[in-house]
């Protein structure tokens, strides 16, 4: 066990990295700076349109803060724009053109 942690701390530039399968939960510490923290939660939540496996799926959130978090985060989902995602402007939309849809189905 010892040896592998060496070994992933090695590979990974000297940091020691753990897949833990936690869901991409971005944890936020009570020393968060919210105006760096909403927008990256916003896209990284809504950015790709949940397609990608590192898509943010929750957030876990100090308790002084919760609240703060929530309102802001409020604020800043009602700001996306969803349609095309060629549209510049638009944040989130369908990925998939009819072509590709037609071939799931």
């Amino acid at each position: 066990k010892q040896w592998y942690q060496r070994r992933v701390a090695i590979t990974a530039g000297g940091k020691l990295i753990l897949e833990l399968g936690g869901n991409n939960a971005i944890t936020v510490m009570e020393d968060a700076d919210l105006d760096m923290l909403v927008p990256a939660v916003c896209f990284a939540s809504v950015g790709t349109a949940g397609q990608r496996c590192t898509t943010t799926r929750r957030l876990m959130v100090h308790e002084t803060l919760y609240d703060e978090v929530v309102r802001r985060l409020i604020n800043a989902y009602k700001q996306v724009k969803i349609g095309n995602p060629l549209v510049k402007g638009n944040l989130c939309g369908p990925l998939h053109t009819q072509a590709a849809v037609d071939a799931y189905r």
